[in-house]
């Protein structure tokens, strides 16, 4: 394990480095939806922004590895770790938020179903897509995340996962709660910063702090993205289905 640090009133400060997956491709040429998004590997860019990421990450000490166990954030892990040794562990509850399966392909708004679902995440019984509630996964990732920092076996963990388990994890660290799904913008293959400093004795949480978020090796300062991935994606059904 890493050497502790400790705040100035003595705490323990432990660190998370969360990542997101690097790009995948969730719609074919023809503009349908891939049938089942668990299946979707790292495409040629993803792949790239994974290699890049390695590099900014590589003199960084980590004492354990997690993963939510779908394909596209293990090959990421994999990737940005490199030839490291670490044990892959795999924490399903950590999984991206559920959509209902095709309903992309339905009679659906692309726009206040889609593209800008997740500002919607803070309505009373408001779904992702038809499916999961977000108050639901909201409460998933929260738990999943309470149960991590019980585990006293690391002082820097990494966790690979995705672009709306990010944005749960950033709201519950920070006190946004449901209202980060539409704020928090994850790109692909981005790194999130936040220490939790932990009382010594009574081993609670005093403080979080959210010390980077969305940081990204191939594009920094985010020159070339303008949009967020869901507004990205029903762009993309528009254009391709209009040919």
């Amino acid at each position: 394990m890493n050497t502790k640090r400790v705040s100035l009133d003595g705490s323990h400060r432990r660190r998370l480095y969360l990542f997101r997956h690097g790009a995948v491709d969730y719609v074919d040429d023809e503009g349908n939806v891939v049938p089942d998004p668990d299946l979707v590997h790292l495409n040629e860019r993803g792949q790239a922004q994974a290699l890049a990421m390695r590099g900014l990450f590589h003199d960084v000490a980590v004492d354990k590895v997690v993963c939510s166990g779908l394909r596209r954030t293990m090959q990421t892990a994999k990737s940005v770790l490199g030839e490291r040794r670490y044990e892959l562990e795999v924490v399903p509850a950590l999984h991206e938020i559920r959509a209902l399966q095709g309903s992309v392909n339905a009679e659906i708004d692309l726009l206040s179903d889609v593209a800008y679902s997740h500002w919607r995440a803070v309505d009373e019984g408001s779904r992702f897509m038809g499916g999961e509630r977000y108050s639901d996964f909201y409460a998933r990732i929260s738990d999943a995340m309470d149960k991590l920092l019980l585990d006293p076996d690391w002082q820097n963990l990494a966790v690979f996962a995705h672009g709306g388990t990010n944005a749960a994890v950033i709201g519950w660290a920070t006190g946004m709660g449901l209202q980060a799904f539409g704020i928090v913008d994850q790109a692909t293959c981005c790194l999130n910063i936040i220490d939790f400093d932990v009382h010594a004795d009574q081993g609670h949480v005093v403080r979080k702090t959210l010390r980077a978020m969305n940081i990204t090796a191939d594009d920094p300062v985010m020159r070339d993205r303008h949009a967020g991935d869901m507004e990205a994606l029903a762009s993309r059904i528009i254009e391709l289905s209009s040919r």
